[in-house]
């Protein structure tokens, strides 16, 4: 045998890589008729992007694969002829992730589509608003995910800090909001020694502190000012975690913060701004806006949608036992609460209701979790359904062609949230209709 393989390595080498080229070619195929469909599906359904999403040159495109294997999100791009394309829009959350890992340049981050607009606060590359010396930051402006919100954080009030301004206010920096981008702008000015307050509606933490308990906020590390990388034990971080790291940060620091206070407005006098809060006046020289967007749900329409059962938010699934529930929404923040208000322990019975044919708008991970409970018998899932009528008691929800009647103590509605244009034009801030334009970067 060793003599046979001697006098035959070269054949036996070029059959090996005869083999291996030929697995590799079919695995391809494979993969190009997977995408393909997919594909083919978001294309019957009229399936587009939601938020900040990757615009792809398939001139530029070398078919290197680097943005599919960055994607943190499953299968939302995929190759297709050589060509990276977008087969997962509508669970596109703008990471960012493919358009840093692309070698070609071929990938820009839009807002919007050709046929959707979507409304965005006219922001500077410093995210200043038309009105000077006001800043936007975060979810507020358009950009998701607390990595992107600590950058803006982060850039908005450097910029903010680094021009003189003169006369007096009570402080250099007032900072609306204390989450990720929030805190992020603490800092900055805390590292400059500038003299600065948080004003928080609830509390610290902001839209993260009303997550869903054990939620996984972060998978990618973001960078702080004075702390340098967020260090954590994995690499997907809870709601707890963060929150945790968060609270340390506040009591090593000495983070100037009011909580529980609402932001109410605010004029320009001069070369500072009057801001009206619900404990009083303050001012300040320049503001930053990073308050989200949770005060904002997106809301059905509907007559007794008023009625203390319907929430928009699920904080501490432990507090609802032995109850009829309804979950609208089969985005990612719907499928959570479904799963958690589905534990056998509370003994609920929770039934998510999904406007299309399937769960298209939530990650891989949140996905294999329903389905989990699902075959359980502990959560239900309705396709093609939507709530047509609130009552005390019960539901008239809309399943397929028919209408049926069911018990309901809590409904919890997850159907996004909309930009408060109103609050913000009330403000002088312009807003802007995107149509598949590019997110302008700052670094």
């Amino acid at each position: 045998m060793k003599r046979f393989i001697a006098e035959n390595l070269e054949i036996l080498i070029g059959v090996g890589l005869a083999l291996f080229a030929a697995w590799r070619v079919a695995k391809h195929r494979s993969r190009d008729r997977v995408a393909k469909r997919l594909l083919r599906k978001v294309a019957e359904m009229g399936a587009e992007p939601l938020s900040l999403h990757p615009d792809i040159d398939p001139v530029k495109c070398a078919g290197c694969a680097a943005c599919t294997a960055v994607c943190p999100e499953g299968d939302i791009l995929q190759l297709v002829d050589h060509k990276a394309v977008l087969v997962g829009p509508t669970k596109c959350v703008g990471h960012g992730e493919c358009e840093r890992a692309c070698p070609m340049g071929a990938i820009t981050l839009v807002f919007g589509t050709k046929t959707r607009g979507v409304d965005i606060p006219r922001l500077t590359t410093h995210y200043e608003t038309n009105v000077p010396g006001l800043y936007i930051a975060g979810e507020l402006g358009g950009m998701g995910l607390i990595r992107n919100a600590v950058r803006q954080g982060v850039t908005s009030a450097t910029h903010a800090l680094s021009t003189p301004v003169e006369g007096a206010a009570d402080y250099d920096l007032l900072i609306v909001g204390a989450g990720p981008a929030g805190i992020a702008a603490s800092l900055v000015a805390i590292a400059q020694k500038r003299k600065y307050l948080v004003l928080e509606q609830n509390s610290f933490g902001g839209t993260v502190y009303n997550y869903p308990r054990q939620k996984i906020v972060m998978s990618h590390p973001a960078e702080l000012p004075i702390v340098g990388m967020m260090k954590f034990a994995k690499n997907k971080v809870s709601k707890e975690e963060l929150l945790s790291f968060w609270v340390g940060l506040k009591k090593r620091l000495d983070i100037q913060i009011r909580e529980k206070t609402k932001f109410e407005g605010l004029e320009k006098n001069g070369s500072h701004f009057r801001v009206a809060t619900s404990h009083g006046i303050v001012t300040a020289h320049r503001v930053v806006l990073a308050m989200g967007l949770r005060g904002s749900p997106r809301k059905l329409g509907l007559e007794n949608e008023d009625l203390p059962k319907v929430t928009y938010s699920l904080r501490d699934p432990l507090q609802y036992r032995g109850v009829n529930v309804c979950v609208v929404g089969g985005g990612n923040a719907g499928v959570e609460a479904a799963v958690a208000l589905g534990e056998e322990r509370l003994g609920n019975k929770v039934t998510l209701l999904v406007r299309g044919a399937e769960l298209d708008r939530c990650n891989e991970d949140n996905q294999r979790r329903v389905e989990k409970v699902r075959d359980a018998g502990l959560v239900q899932m309705w396709f093609h359904s939507s709530v047509t009528k609130i009552e005390p008691q019960t539901l008239k929800v809309k399943r397929e062609n028919t209408e049926v009647t069911v018990e309901n103590d809590f409904l919890f509605i997850f159907a996004g949230a909309e930009m408060p244009q109103k609050f913000l034009m009330g403000l002088g801030i312009v807003i802007d209709k995107k149509f598949g334009e590019a997110f302008r970067k700052t670094n």
